[in-house]
């Protein structure tokens, strides 16, 4: 299965600073358990969009969301006149006009002529001058949305006003819609004040039964939270933001973020302050002032119940994963954490909600009898709380308790409503959330890495397996099954998954387990059994694979016919080693198509420490070596080194081939071509992965193919040359046709 290469991707370091330190380069394959395990130990990357849904989930509107058949705008600054004739305002007009005909609400001498003039009025919105309708409700918001989209305000605000005096049986279908684009227009105006106070007569006037097709009222909570951040007031703005949330609407979740005093500006996006080249050309009084500033909103922030909340879950989301989008400051970080802490420490606050997230907050600054001493003011039954706990646990070594504590947080984030889709346009936000694509960590993943990784240490090999299956941690769950789990036990696990149908998106777990589980059983050289667990075509290379192992074994058959079938089994070994045989991560990556090496956690374990690289500012390459944070057991050590790649060396099937091959050249006759052409491809495949059995079978050539004419070659270049002799030929002709042969059945799997 080909993987495409990683992208460019910056990287910082998982500590609560603003802005981070960032470094560009190829990313190498993601292990949760790579660099000791320091996963398990460090704080997951808390996801902004997830909590604020969890906050979002303790209110309940009682409007509904209309869901457009466009997607909405991203800027807030779009609005439901903004863009002539959009197919929902048109749809919602013309049935609402039909509607009120029907109804008798208003009552044309020429109905058919008066609807052919509304649906012209609407394609027409943007003319200086507009339709001359029959006088109705219909006409007077036309007439108003006409001069707002052309800016002229006060003639807008008229007709709509004008819309509001009619009797109220004469304006059923427009009155929330001219409420509405009032607020609209006091917000384009800068009279904030008015905006809020017209976004909350839409809502009274829909619950009071005025027509509302386009869900205005729901749309109106978003509005008003603007009206209330332009004037300062983000405690009222907080609530709205999270009431438009809770309705479904996923736009939210960015005007969120406008809430939090010190959020750094990021390039490229609506940022509601000063955007970066801004902050970057300001003097260092300039820099001051704006930390004064922030600093009082932040004080200000923790005296409010739900700020205080949004503060520490945005401080938690940026603190642990770098901003792709800020740039690279020269001035010193500011440590969010720490500054949060103290400003929450100074307000004496009584009751905290949430106590277990400033836990959080603290636990990622290093300070876990900061961490213990919040998670004990929280109720501790919330996943983040269990998640803490388990945490400390494991730094007390209790092992056994944490990995109870984890396991019952894993339980709690899959099962809580708190983060589940809220039932708007973006169901599937919270599921990419927990298992995102990249190189980020979902709560789904760090949960059960960290589950996975406690398990391990405590020898449940199989349940560590099952755990890191489910996590979506593939590379992690391949380490299992290859390096600690016996094949054994790793084939009871894989026949005893229930059958399913592949999933329509995404990894097909189970099928790759059951070929990693083939590939493993031929490297066991039980290739009776590997032979149902690997996908077509490679259960027929493999039938043909044994059949010329067997024959290079036969004594009965002359030393040619040996030599022959040893040297087609050391080219299907290499040209078909990676599907035959291949490890799935270290050493040689088939999870990766082999074009990347991933992490070697089985070295890192079995030697107790795992190896950093940094560079200074001149470009020079310092590495140190870290002892590992999860400890392997004497057990688990057995089990890796009884389960050591041999030879492990990446691309191990190369040495697996040239081994072969040498097989063959010990049958054949001494200066024959046949010898110097087997020797040399065998040189050939190791020679980029172990020099030394290069050199060895380089001295084969001097001693018993130095008449030949690849013989010659090689001693004039003193290495082996890339030249095909006569088998060489044959068998690359023979694995062509092998292949060409089987094709077809790729397509019938």
């Amino acid at each position: 299965m080909s993987r495409f290469a990683k992208l460019l991707a910056t990287v910082g370091a998982t500590i609560c600073f603003a802005g981070g330190l960032h470094a560009t380069g190829y990313f190498e394959p993601q292990v949760y358990l790579d660099q000791g395990g320091k996963n398990v130990d460090g704080t997951p990357e808390f996801y902004w969009g997830l909590e604020v849904r969890r906050l979002a989930k303790e209110f309940h509107p009682s409007e509904k969301l209309v869901v457009l058949e466009k997607p909405k705008p991203e800027s807030d600054e779009e609005t439901s006149e903004n863009k002539a004739g959009t197919q929902d305002t048109d749809a919602a007009d013309l049935k609402d006009f039909e509607a009120a005909l029907n109804e008798g609400r208003i009552k044309p001498p020429d109905p058919k002529k008066a609807t052919e003039l509304n649906k012209l009025a609407r394609d027409t919105i943007t003319s200086s001058s507009p339709v001359e309708e029959f006088d109705s409700e219909f006409a007077d918001y036309h007439r108003g949305a006409s001069a707002y989209l052309n800016k002229q305000w006060d003639q807008a605000r008229k007709a709509w006003e004008d819309l509001l005096k009619r009797p109220e049986q004469d304006r059923h279908y427009r009155t929330v819609w001219a409420a509405f684009m009032l607020g609209k227009l006091a917000l384009k105006t800068s009279d904030y004040k008015s905006a809020s106070e017209w976004f909350q007569r839409t809502r009274e006037l829909a619950a009071a039964g005025f027509a509302d097709s386009l869900g205005l009222a729901a749309e109106s909570y978003g509005w008003e939270g603007r009206s209330e951040w332009k004037q300062d007031h983000p405690e009222k703005a907080a609530p709205l933001f999270l009431t438009q949330l809770a309705l479904g609407d996923a736009s939210a979740v960015v005007s969120l973020k406008a809430l939090i005093p010190d959020r750094e500006p990021i390039r490229e996006l609506l940022n509601y302050g000063p955007e970066l080249d801004e902050r970057e050309s300001w003097n260092e009084e300039q820099k001051r002032e704006q930390e004064q500033k922030e600093i009082s909103k932040l004080k200000a922030a923790a005296q409010d119940p739900l700020l205080r909340r949004l503060v520490t879950v945005h401080i938690l989301a940026t603190a642990s994963s770098p901003d792709l989008y800020s740039g690279d400051s020269s001035a010193a970080p500011v440590n969010r954490c720490a500054r949060w802490l103290n400003i929450i420490k100074q307000a004496n606050i009584g009751k905290v909600e949430d106590a277990e997230y400033l836990g959080w907050v603290a636990y990622n600054n290093g300070d876990y009898k900061g961490a213990a001493h919040w998670l004990e003011l929280s109720k501790g039954d919330s996943g983040a709380a269990l998640w803490l706990r388990a945490k400390l646990q494991r730094r007390a070594g209790k092992l056994a308790d944490a990995a109870n504590t984890m396991a019952q947080a894993v339980e709690w984030l899959k099962s809580s409503p708190a983060y589940t889709a809220p039932g708007g346009v973006d169901e599937t936000w919270t599921e990419y959330d927990f298992f995102p694509e990249g190189y980020h960590w979902g709560w789904g993943q760090s949960s059960h890495g960290d589950l996975g990784g406690l398990r391990l240490v405590r020898g449940d090999f199989v349940q560590a397996l099952d755990t890191f299956l489910k996590g979506h941690l593939w590379n992690d769950a391949a380490f299992v099954a290859e390096r600690v789990l016996t094949a054994s036990e790793l084939k009871q696990y894989v026949d005893a998954l229930p059958p399913t149908e592949p999933p329509k998106e995404g990894e097909d777990y189970n099928a790759k387990l059951r070929y990693l589980l083939g590939r493993r059983l031929v490297r066991e050289d039980r290739y009776a059994e590997a032979a149902p667990y690997l996908p077509k075509p490679y259960d027929k290379v493999l039938e043909k694979y044994v059949k010329v192992l067997q024959d290079g074994a036969n004594e009965k058959l002359s030393k040619t016919e040996r030599a022959h079938a040893w040297f087609t089994a050391a080219w299907i070994a290499r040209y078909d080693g990676m599907e035959l045989m291949g490890t799935e991560v270290a050493p040689d990556a088939f999870a990766e198509s082999g074009e990347f090496e991933t992490p070697d956690i089985a070295k890192q374990l079995r030697s107790g420490v795992y190896q950093t690289v940094s560079y200074d500012k001149d470009g020079n390459e310092k590495k140190k070596n870290l002892r590992v944070v999860l400890k392997a057991s004497p057990k688990e050590i057995r089990r890796l080194n009884a389960n050591k790649i041999n030879p492990d060396i990446r691309f191990h099937y190369r040495l697996v081939a040239g081994a072969l091959a040498i097989k063959a050249a010990a049958l054949l006759p001494t200066d024959s071509e046949e010898l110097a052409d087997v020797v040399n491809q065998a040189g050939l495949w190791v020679k980029d992965r172990d020099e030394k059995t290069g050199n060895r079978y380089y001295q084969i050539i001097e001693q018993r193919g130095a008449k030949t004419n690849i013989g010659r070659a090689d001693i004039a270049k003193h290495w082996f040359v890339d030249q095909s002799g006569p088998w060489s030929t044959a068998e690359e002709e023979a694995y062509r046709a092998l292949h060409k042969q089987l094709e077809p059945e790729r397509s019938s799997e």
